[in-house]
């Protein structure tokens, strides 16, 4: 990468604190920047690469800095540390990232990051809805749970080393070879490659159901219901509804779900209205109120909600609105 072409890659250079953390913020997210001594001199450089839902980043600032970003969003970040050292945060838990570990964090994660003045890295930007959905497929699953990776990547050994040679290997030869990547197959393919290659050999949320054997196709009476049930989520919805719609008896729905779902119809039309209650939480447009939006979803037992809630996403539907808090962190701040 570093005798990439300018057509392949685009190059960013400054050496001003705030001029940085625009151009940065440009291709991540928001975030704080500052030096970690007054007296330093910033050499911000980083060459910047898009291909399809991917996005890659060789970067240094040339001196001692503390970030501290929003957290992502709309994307997954991971950072092979090609030299120096960055002692980061990830939710609370430090990580001394080296030329041996690398760093993965996703949406509603909080990190800090501790630049050496030494310190270049990789970054691997992965858009959120392309790596969820490309989960979704590889299991065969229109729903799955939320995906979270372990954010310590061991690149020494196992699949995690592949994987980082093989988005360099990639890398290099797209920097040797402008268009490389035009084709739309061959982005697509180069995309998979990527998004497979982390789902299947990093530690995440998803690993024991990837592991399992291909599960048998779903029946058409099950994908009816679970098509009508995701567009159709706020309806008054019941399963002899969901029969009826799907031409089977009740019971035959019922078995259909607990054999491929593991639940009932109505237990997975009430884990979708909960997920749609957290993507209002995190909106900062929708109404600043949990019993609003727990109401509005068809949640009248607030204390039952609040439990069911917490078992699944890990904190309270409360503490989730006050992460969404459009004032948490301020651009520029």
């Amino acid at each position: 990468m570093a005798e990439a072409r300018p057509e392949s890659f685009e190059l960013l250079r400054s050496t001003d604190l705030d001029e940085t953390r625009q151009l940065v913020a440009g291709k991540f997210c928001e975030h704080r920047l500052a030096l970690a001594r007054a007296d330093s001199v910033l050499d911000y450089a980083h060459r910047h690469t898009r291909v399809g839902q991917l996005s890659f980043g060789l970067m240094r600032y040339g001196a001692e800095v503390r970030i501290e970003p929003r957290e992502p969003e709309s994307f997954y970040l991971v950072q092979l540390t090609l030299a120096g050292a960055d002692r980061m945060e990830v939710d609370a838990r430090a990580l001394d990232c080296t030329a041996a570990l690398a760093s993965v964090v996703g949406p509603d994660q909080s990190f800090r990051m501790n630049w050496s003045a030494d310190c270049s890295k990789l970054a691997v930007r992965i858009e959120r809805e392309a790596l969820e959905r490309h989960a979704r497929s590889l299991l065969g699953d229109m729903r799955c749970p939320p995906l979270r990776f372990r954010p310590d990547m061991d690149v020494r050994r196992g699949g995690a080393s592949v994987w980082m040679r093989t988005v360099q290997q990639l890398l290099a030869e797209l920097g040797g070879a402008a268009g490389l990547l035009d084709s739309p197959l061959l982005q697509v393919q180069f995309e998979q490659l990527v998004m497979s290659g982390l789902l299947v050999w990093q530690p995440n949320s998803l690993s024991d159901l990837l592991g399992r054997p291909a599960p048998e196709p779903l029946p058409r009476h099950v994908r009816l219901a679970e098509e009508y049930m995701h567009a159709n989520p706020g309806a008054p919805i019941t399963v002899e509804e969901l029969a009826g719609l799907t031409g089977v008896s009740v019971r035959t729905l019922y078995n259909g779900f607990r054999r491929h779902r593991g639940m009932t119809p109505m237990r997975y039309l009430k884990d979708l209205r909960m997920e749609r209650v957290r993507q209002d939480l995190l909106d900062p447009g929708q109404p600043r109120s949990v019993t609003a939006l727990a109401i509005r979803w068809g949640f009248l037992e607030l204390g039952r909600f609040s439990a069911d809630y917490r078992e699944r996403y890990g904190e309270l539907p409360s503490a989730t609105l006050q992460r969404a808090s459009p004032a948490r962190l301020r651009p520029g701040a």
